[in-house]
């Protein structure tokens, strides 16, 4: 009689299994599209330390499913990062894709992004003005900011605090022309002027000839260069004797943690816009940055926070969808209803499937033995139109070499 009740259990518990829907005994493959080589590679690397940092909290599984990731480096080259996205969705079978990272690659994704209707891209970190403007794909949603959002306040800040005649250096694609844009749009519209733009390839090494050439009657520069574009530019500034010749006021990506790691006190005081920073009162950005500082032995930065919070955005929807992000039309559902307050700040998505968020003005202070970002001001929920009109916004040129801009008399 045992026997029989044992063998009896045991049919049970094979049957409910049995009887379990498919989709709750198989993995959800997400795709990672990170840039871990190039010059963007310490930034990708941060990257998917950002995505396995999220998971790892969840012991990888969401909804009852487990998640199973696939990273592919873009190497920061539009056609590649297409190709990788293409292989992710095709070959991998991934239902949700994260990424790319630089602005470039993100409009590339969008502008193929008709190629995978039954899969939903989740841009982490591509800051390129349009990929959630003038024209939406149904399958493209950013989690990261149009690279003018962070810096309208900025252009603000910049002018109120007295300065007029600016010099912008930044590399020559998407996101720096919008990063450069948004801080001379509201810099312009109160009264600045442009004294000089540079414009420089991904990769730069030799900063001499601008720093050189730099107009002798301008009072600040903005940089928007990243990686070790900013290393190199910053280093040689410094080799020049010009640090303290002009203010300088920092793009997201040039003033982030790995710049203040690597350059120490030739960037103390210096101000940025950015969606990041690094000392914020929050249970959930103490946590993540002793768990990165960890691992990588220093504070957590934009990036790593970029992807994190692509990923958490990806689980909430996927609980929002009953665990079921192949079902699209329900897993785009469940991130139009994403409201989260994450590490650094409140998330949540306007019509265009571009995130909104907080901003902050931060200056590097030196904190608790390390270099870091320290909030000056917050600006809360900003969207990517800033105050403007959205649909009188988008009817303006996009930011290119040379909108907008006013050159000093």
């Amino acid at each position: 009689m045992k026997r029989y009740v044992t063998l009896f259990i045991i049919m049970l518990v094979v049957l409910s299994f049995c009887a379990l829907p498919a989709f709750a005994q198989k993995p959800i493959r997400i795709g990672v599209l990170a840039t871990l080589t190039g010059a963007f590679a310490e930034l990708g690397q941060d990257s998917v330390d950002g995505v396995k940092l999220a998971f790892e909290e969840v012991d990888y599984k969401v909804a009852g499913r487990p998640i199973k990731l696939y990273i592919e480096d873009t190497a920061a080259t539009p056609t590649l990062a297409v190709d990788k996205c293409r292989a992710l969705i095709n070959r991998d079978r991934c239902s949700i894709v994260l990424g790319p990272l630089s602005g470039a690659e993100g409009l590339a994704i969008k502008k193929s992004a008709d190629e995978w209707p039954n899969a939903t891209i989740i841009v982490a970190a591509s800051a390129a003005e349009n990929v959630c403007r003038r024209g939406i794909k149904p399958n493209i949603w950013r989690t990261s900011f149009s690279g003018d959002q962070p810096m309208f306040p900025l252009g603000i800040y910049a002018y109120d605090h007295g300065f007029r005649r600016v010099i912008t250096i930044g590399e020559d694609y998407a996101f720096p022309y919008a990063h450069v844009g948004g801080f001379l749009k509201t810099f312009i519209d109160m009264g600045g002027c442009v004294s000089e733009k540079y414009w420089v390839p991904i990769g730069t090494s030799d900063y001499a000839s601008i720093i050189t050439d730099m107009p002798k009657d301008a009072d600040c520069i903005y940089l928007s260069l990243s990686g070790s574009d900013v290393i190199s530019f910053l280093t040689q500034m410094d080799k020049f004797g010009m640090m303290g010749k002009y203010e300088i006021f920092g793009g997201a990506t040039s003033i982030d943690a790995g710049t203040l790691t690597t350059m120490g006190d030739v960037v103390k005081g210096i101000v940025s816009g950015s969606i990041w920073t690094g000392e914020i009162d929050s249970a959930a950005f103490r946590s993540l940055d002793k768990r990165y500082h960890d691992l990588r032995g220093r504070p957590v930065g934009l990036f790593c926070g970029l992807y994190y919070r692509a990923a958490e955005v990806a689980m909430l929807g996927i609980e929002g969808c009953g665990g079921k992000p192949e079902d699209v039309r329900a897993f785009r559902q469940a991130l139009g209803r994403v409201k989260y307050d994450g590490a650094v700040s409140h998330i949540e998505f306007d019509e265009y499937q571009q995130a909104k968020m907080d901003v902050f003005i931060n200056e590097v202070r030196y904190l608790r033995g390390e270099w870091r970002n320290a909030i000056v001001k917050t600006y809360k929920n900003v969207s990517q139109f800033w105050d403007f009109d959205p649909d009188e916004f988008q009817k303006q040129p996009s930011y290119s070499r040379d909108f907008p801009d006013k050159p000093c008399r």
